[in-house]
C-alpha cells in the first residue's frame, strides 16, 4: 500500500500560487487572503490522522448455475472515503472505524469467472492523501450452464453392453417394456406365457420385452466460429451449450457410459464414464467453451476421434448448426461405419435478406435434407425449448 496525493490537493496547491502572485503583481492583499483557505486546508490535511482501509472479504463457494446470485461479504476497517473493485464487483462509501458489507450479486453467463486481484483505494477527508492498494488473489468462479429438465427421451442403439442399464435396444430380450407377442419357442420361460392370447389362439403364445442394457453415448459439440458478429455467435453458443450439458445432465442419471467431444478453436475429447463422473467432467470442459477467434478446424477431426476413440454402433448426438461445408461428408462416414447418429442442429441464420444470409440458409437447408435420407435430424428452433422437441422424438 502506498500513499499518494490526489488531484485536489495538487490543484489547491495551484490555485494558492496563482492567487499569491496576482496579489504580488498587483501589489494588493485581497488575492493573498483568498489563498489562505486552500493552504489551511493543505495544513490542516497533513495533522489529521488518517487510517488506512483494511480488507477482509468472504465470496461464497458452491456451484453456481447462471442466473444464481453470489454473496459477498466486506469487512472494512479504517477511515475515510474508500472504494474497492475486481473482476465481480464494486463497492464505495464513507467509512469512520469499522463497517461490515454484504452484497449480491447476478451471475448472468456460464464459464469461469477468474479474481486475480482485488484494488483498494481510499482517500481522507478532505480528500488531499490517497492510498492505493492492489491485493493480489487466486480465485475461480464456476458458473454452469442453465439446464432444461427432460423426463425421458428415446435413444435405441444398435449394439448394447452386458449390464443392465436404461437403454431399452433394438433387440429383444429381457426388459420391463412389453413390445409384441409371439409363439412359444422352446427355451422360453414359463413366466412370459401370455394366457389370454394363448386361450385366444389355441396355442401357447408369450409376451416380448425391449431388452435394456447399457449401452455407449456420445455428444458432439460443434461451436466452431465462422463469422465475427458477436451477438449472434454468443446465442448459438449459448443454446448449444445449454443443449450439450442438458443431454449430459440426463444421459448420467441413466446406467449408461457417456462420452464427450468438443471442436471449437481445438479439438478435445472426454472417454466415456459412468454417473455424476461423466456428468462433472462434460460440464467442466464446457465452461471453457466460449472462442474469440475464428475457427479453422475442419470437422473431419471430430469424426476422426469419434472413430478411433469410441466403439462402432456407439450412439452419437451431434449438437451443430451444420454451417461447415465438410460435415454432411464426416457424419455420412460415420454412419457407414454403423455408428447411430442424431443431430441437433440450432439455427441462428435468421430471416435477414442480405446476400450472406440467403447463402448459408440454402446450404443448410441442402444439408438438413441430405441427412435426414441417413439419421434422425431435429432442425432446431431455438425460440422453443429442445426439451419439447426430444420428447415426442421418434
Amino acid at each position: 500500500m502506498k500513499q499518494i496525493k490526489t488531484l485536489t490537493f495538487y490543484s489547491f496547491i495551484v490555485y494558492s500560487s496563482i492567487l499569491i502572485f496576482i496579489g504580488l503583481f498587483i501589489s494588493s492583499p485581497v488575492p493573498i487572503f483568498l489563498s489562505l483557505p486552500f493552504i489551511w486546508l493543505m495544513f490542516f490535511s497533513e495533522l489529521l490522522p488518517f487510517k488506512k482501509i483494511r480488507v477482509k472479504r468472504e465470496i461464497e463457494e458452491k456451484r453456481f448455475i447462471e442466473g444464481d446470485k453470489i454473496k459477498i461479504k466486506y469487512e472494512i476497517e479504517g477511515s475515510g472515503y474508500y472504494r474497492i473493485y475486481d473482476e465481480l464487483d464494486s463497492i464505495r462509501g464513507f467509512l469512520k472505524e469499522k463497517k461490515k458489507e454484504e452484497k449480491d450479486r447476478i451471475l448472468k453467463r456460464f464459464g469461469i469467472l477468474k479474481i486475480r486481484e482485488m484494488h483498494i483505494e481510499s482517500e481522507d477527508f478532505l480528500g488531499m492523501k490517497k492510498y492505493e492498494e492492489i491485493k493480489k488473489e487466486e480465485k475461480d468462479i464456476k458458473i454452469y450452464p442453465k439446464i432444461e429438465y427432460v423426463r425421458r427421451f428415446r435413444i435405441n442403439p444398435r449394439r448394447t453392453r452386458s449390464l443392465l442399464g436404461d437403454y431399452p435396444s433394438r433387440r429383444k430380450g429381457i426388459g420391463t417394456e412389453f413390445t409384441d407377442i409371439r409363439e412359444y419357442q422352446s427355451g422360453d420361460s414359463m413366466r412370459w406365457i401370455n394366457w389370454k392370447a394363448t386361450a385366444r389362439k389355441d396355442k401357447i403364445m408369450v409376451n416380448e420385452f425391449e431388452s435394456e442394457r447399457t449401452g455407449d453415448t456420445v455428444i458432439v459439440l460443434d461451436v466452431r466460429r465462422f463469422y465475427k458478429g458477436e451477438k449472434e455467435y454468443e446465442e448459438l453458443l449459448n443454446h448449444s451449450v445449454r443443449a450439450a450439458a442438458m443431454l449430459a445432465t440426463y444421459l448420467s442419471r441413466t446406467k449408461n457410459r457417456v462420452g464427450f467431444v468438443f471442436l471449437g478453436n481445438s479439438v478435445d475429447w472426454i472417454y466415456p464414464n459412468y454417473g455424476k463422473r461423466a456428468m462433472y467432467l462434460i460440464l467442466e470442459r464446457l465452461l471453457t467453451a466460449r472462442s474469440k477467434k475464428i475457427s479453422r478446424l475442419p470437422f473431419e477431426y471430430g469424426k476422426f476421434i469419434v472413430s478411433r476413440f469410441f466403439p462402432p454402433n456407439s450412439f452419437i448426438i451431434i449438437v451443430s448448426p451444420l454451417l461447415s461445408w465438410d460435415i454432411d461428408e464426416a457424419i455420412v462416414e460415420l454412419l457407414a461405419k454403423k455408428y447411430d447418429v442424431l443431430i441437433i442442429s440450432p439455427t441462428i441464420i435468421g430471416t435477414k435478406n442480405d446476400i450472406a444470409s440467403k447463402i448459408l440458409r440454402s446450404e443448410r437447408d441442402v444439408r438438413l435434407r441430405r441427412l435426414r435420407m441417413y439419421s434422425r435430424v431435429i432442425d432446431w428452433n431455438i425460440e422453443y425449448p429442445l426439451s419439447k422437441m426430444l420428447m415426442v422424438m421418434k
